[in-house]
This record gives C-alpha cells, sequence and structure tokens, in this order.
C-alpha cells in the first residue's frame, strides 16, 4: 500500500457512467471516444498496465444527475458531463502525470 513517502506515481482510475439514463440517445458514446482516444481500451483496475485504467458502468447511481463519471483515488463524481468538463479533467490527469514522472 502506497505512503506519504512512497514516490510511485499514483495510480488514476475513471469510471464512466453508461446506463440508461446517462446513455440516452448515445450521449454517453462521445465520452467512450474522448476516454478510449486518451487512455485506450477500457477494463478493469486490475488488469491495467498503465498509471491510468477506466472502465464502464452499468449505473453509478446518480441517474438524476447524468451523465456521471466517477474519479479515483477519492471517489470523486462529476455531473452533467460534457466533452469539453471530460477533456479538461483528461488534460489535468496527464499533466499530473507528468509532473509525478
Amino acid at each position: 500500500m502506497a505512503d506519504d513517502h512512497d514516490n510511485r506515481p499514483r495510480r488514476r482510475r475513471i469510471v464512466l457512467c453508461m446506463g440508461a439514463t446517462c446513455n440516452m440517445s448515445d450521449r454517453a458514446e462521445p465520452f467512450y471516444d474522448c476516454l478510449h482516444a486518451a487512455f485506450g481500451d477500457p477494463g478493469p483496475a486490475f488488469m491495467a498496465h498503465g498509471p491510468v485504467s477506466w472502465e464502464v458502468a452499468n449505473c453509478l447511481d446518480m441517474c438524476d444527475d447524468g451523465p456521471n463519471l466517477t474519479l479515483y483515488p477519492g471517489g470523486h463524481d462529476v455531473h452533467a458531463l460534457t466533452v469539453e468538463r471530460l477533456q479538461e479533467i483528461i488534460e489535468q490527469i496527464k499533466a499530473e502525470l507528468a509532473h509525478e514522472s
């Protein structure tokens, strides 16, 4: 388990909701495409080979606030997701990773 003195980069995990409400009229598809372009194929965190893993959830149980995404570590929820906001998140993650290396 990493502690405050561990110099290894923190692993990031992104969970994109593509449930019926968040993906109504395929509105979550562009988010999937953005994440795929930035970080490759989705998959469970335990199979990730890089510092960022991302996966799709059938529901994050926040339907009224969607489209939704959850970021780890920390479990930070992002509601009313837009492509622009997701691009900002991706750029922030990439900047943090560059700073950590």
